[in-house]
Order: structure tokens, then C-alpha cells, then sequence
């Protein structure tokens, strides 16, 4: 086997090599004991299998300027961050080398590994930021080229208080930032109630998407405005000058676990300074300037999806 010279050294224990067309590895797997300093501190990348839920070895992989894209570590690592140290097990790059996320443990999820394996190794993270102190277990952390925080990824079981722009209020999943460090986005852990150009609604997601805390269903622009939302709880009629009515409402569906039980699946609405949309919905599109709102109560009650899921 040849020894491949890179930008962080040569590397004479490895497997698996892919490489760009300019010939610069893309990815490989190692298979030796090798220290690669990072603006962030010195990373050791995984080169064999351990009893941590691990027992797969699994690629690092490069730009092809050379400079490292993401790296599983053989052990945790001390990375450097505005906010102090922060251990990981998982490092991703922007293709200059700033840290762009990171995941404090990097399992391998499977049929004798699971979730709740995995959180009981998790340990409190303590931040200090423009919301207040965050400490909970976390999944990852995504960085701004900045360094500030961009968003932050709660495991499941994790709930937490932050101030938000309409306040204190109980999240989970989680929370994203703008670069300023002001609340983008946040996945409230219980119905809110909260003022929007149409009037109160109460805000929640029953079943929120995905595992990550980028996106989440109640978000805010920079002034603070609430310019989307789920509600599982309210109703929307809508009135043109013409005298046309409509309205939009949570709807129900049956379990994916459960053919006998119906769950709920929320309204989604968004809001720019003169429209509101409905679905995300292009055809679902209506003037603030044109229409009267009124918000009523969704009577219509059904389960929670997660709820049916795991009651076992």
C-alpha cells in the first residue's frame, strides 16, 4: 500500500480510499493510530471497533482542497468553541477548516444498541447564551463560520426553558439562532399561545419532523415577528370582501400503529408582511389587506402520533 501524503501528513494505515478526480483522497477509512491538528485542537479518528455501541469502522472524509470534511474519532475529543470545550465523538468542517458541527456521541444505533443506550451515556452540555443558560443532553451542535452557535439538537427525552421572542417557554427537539444570536426558531414542548398578524393562535406540532433542531415549526424574523407556526389546537375562517368564506383547520388521519385510532395532523401557517399561507400551499394563499381572520377552537380531538407509537 502507498503512502498518501496529505495536508495533515503521511498516511500509510488505511482502507478503502476514494479520490477526487484531481486525485486528492475524498474519503477513506483508517486503520492505524493518526493525529490530525485541526484549528480546533488535535482529532483522532476512528481506526478500529470498541464495545460503545461502534463496531462498524466508518470513513473520514476530505474537500478536495485537502482540508477534512467530517471525521467519526476514536475517542472523545476536547473541541475548542466560543463557548469553552466541548467533548465530542463526531467533527464536521466548512472547506476552510471552521468547525460546522458537532456530535458529543457517535453510536452505532442497532438491534442491540439503541436510543436509550445511547442518551444514558449522554452527560449535561452548559451553555451561556443571549437566550439564557441551555443545559440539557445534546444530540449536536451546528455552527455559523463565526463560530456562534447556529443551532442546537436536543435528544427526545430532553425538554428545556428558553426565553424566546414572546417570552419564556418550554422547548424540546430543538432551537436554532440567528447569527446574532437571536431565536430563529424554536419546537415548543407544549401548546402556546402566541400573537401573530392574524390574531392569538396556539402553537404546537404534535409530531414534529425529522431529528434536528435547524428547522423548527415556531419561528420568528429578526424583529422578533412570528412568521410561521403549527397549531393542532385552532381553526382559521377566512372572510374575502366579496363575502366568500373559507376555513382551514387540523385534520386527522389513522395511526401508522393503530388502525382503530385517528391522530391529529397540525395546521401549518406562514406569514410574510402581507400574505398568509396555509399547507405550504401556494394555491393556500391569502392578502392580510384583503381578508378578515378569525380564530376559532378545533373541537375535532384525536391522539398524539408518538403517543400511539411508543406505548409500549
Amino acid at each position: 500500500m502507498e503512502t498518501l501524503k496529505t495536508k495533515y501528513g503521511e498516511i500509510s494505515g488505511y482502507q478503502s480510499l476514494e479520490k477526487y478526480a484531481s486525485g486528492n483522497p475524498a474519503s477513506l477509512i483508517f486503520t492505524e493510530q493518526v493525529k490530525l491538528k485541526t484549528p480546533v485542537g488535535v482529532i483522532v479518528p476512528q481506526y478500529s471497533v470498541d464495545d460503545h455501541g461502534r463496531r462498524v469502522l466508518k470513513p473520514v472524509y476530505f474537500y478536495d482542497n485537502g482540508n477534512i470534511k467530517k471525521a467519526p474519532l476514536q475517542e472523545a475529543a476536547d473541541i475548542e468553541t466560543k463557548y469553552g470545550k466541548i467533548s465530542a465523538e463526531f467533527v464536521m468542517f466548512y472547506n476552510d477548516e471552521i468547525l460546522k458541527k458537532l456530535f458529543p456521541l457517535n453510536g452505532k444505533l442497532s438491534g442491540y444498541w439503541g436510543e436509550k443506550d445511547e442518551y444514558a451515556l449522554a452527560k449535561d452540555l452548559e451553555l451561556q447564551l443571549p437566550c439564557g443558560t441551555i443545559k440539557a443532553k445534546i444530540i449536536n451542535l451546528v455552527f455559523y463560520k463565526s463560530g456562534n452557535i447556529k443551532s442546537i439538537t436536543l435528544w427526545p427525552q430532553e425538554t428545556i426553558e428558553t426565553k424566546t421572542p414572546l417570552g419564556t417557554m418550554r422547548i424540546h427537539v430543538g432551537i436554532s439562532f440567528y447569527e446574532d444570536g437571536s431565536v430563529k426558531s424554536v419546537e415548543p414542548a407544549e401548546p402556546c399561545t402566541v400573537e401573530t398578524k392574524i390574531g392569538k393562535i396556539s402553537a404546537y406540532d404534535n409530531d414534529p419532523e425529522g431529528i434536528m433542531g435547524d428547522i423548527n415549526s415556531l419561528q420568528f424574523n429578526n424583529q422578533g415577528e412570528v412568521t410561521a407556526l403549527s397549531t393542532t389546537e385552532n381553526a382559521i375562517i377566512i372572510r374575502n370582501e366579496a363575502g366568500g368564506e373559507v376555513r382551514y383547520s387540523p385534520s386527522k388521519k389513522e395511526s401508522l400503529c393503530s388502525e382503530n385510532v385517528a391522530v391529529t395532523i397540525p395546521l401549518q401557517i406562514e406569514f410574510t408582511s402581507e400574505t398568509v399561507r396555509f399547507n405550504h400551499s401556494a394555491s393556500e394563499e391569502y392578502k392580510l389587506s384583503e381578508c378578515s381572520f378569525e380564530v376559532i377552537n378545533y373541537g375535532k380531538k384525536a391522539a398524539n402520533p408518538f403517543f400511539i407509537c411508543n406505548c409500549n
